[in-house]
């Protein structure tokens, strides 16, 4: 993996982990009706099992192609139109809606739970993984560039929530996120896009 393609993965998990989702929210619930330690509890346990699932997928996808080699342009086709599906869904956009619940401060424990939940039991994240991590893990790919496809969503959704749970710990900071959220979406879809190009461009021409 060169500098660039680097780049280009940090960028499409910067902004997969900025774009609104149910994530942001149990972070920000945390962060607003608890307190902002809850917040960075829960950030912190919920990048824990991101970085889990990016190991998980990592590991999977160097095994099954170590030993179907030939299924590797059939795996990135998928992951092109994945992305592609993603990139809609991104473009349409959601909202942050956060519930006001002053009088239902959570234990430490609760937070750093809800965290992992809402980690470990979304699906979307490993698809998600072997789409971007397709490219990267053939039987070339040597023990760093596994290890940067591990760290680098790992730690960009890790910081990403403890800064959410640092500057948005009041309610009156929610508008600047409810501000750009539509260009966040919009800028998560054209990243998600140009990926899926970058894809493209490679399997056409090992063709």
């Amino acid at each position: 993996m060169n500098f660039v393609e680097w780049l280009t993965l940090l960028l499409v998990c910067t902004l997969g982990a900025v774009s609104p989702g149910p994530s942001l929210l149990v972070v920000l619930n945390q962060a607003l009706n608890g307190s902002r330690v809850h917040g960075l509890l829960t950030a912190v346990s919920h990048g824990a099992m991101v970085g889990v699932w990016a190991l998980l997928t990592v590991i999977g996808l160097s095994q099954l192609l170590a030993t179907l080699p030939w299924i590797e342009p059939l795996l990135t086709m998928v992951a092109i139109l994945y992305l592609l599906f993603m990139a809609k869904g991104a473009w349409a956009g959601g909202s942050v809606q956060v519930d006001a619940q002053t009088n239902a401060k959570t234990s430490y424990w609760q937070a750093i739970r809800d965290g992992a939940v809402i980690a470990t039991f979304n699906p979307k994240l490993m698809l998600f993984f072997i789409a971007i991590f397709a490219p990267f893990v053939g039987p070339e790919a040597d023990f760093a560039t596994k290890a940067l496809l591990v760290t680098t969503p790992w730690l960009t959704d890790t910081l990403w929530y403890i800064a959410v749970s640092v500057m948005l710990s009041s309610r009156q900071s929610l508008s600047v996120l409810t501000r750009y959220e539509s260009p966040i979406n919009k800028g998560m879809a054209v990243a998600l896009i140009l990926l899926a190009s970058v894809m493209f461009y490679g399997l056409i021409s090992q063709l």
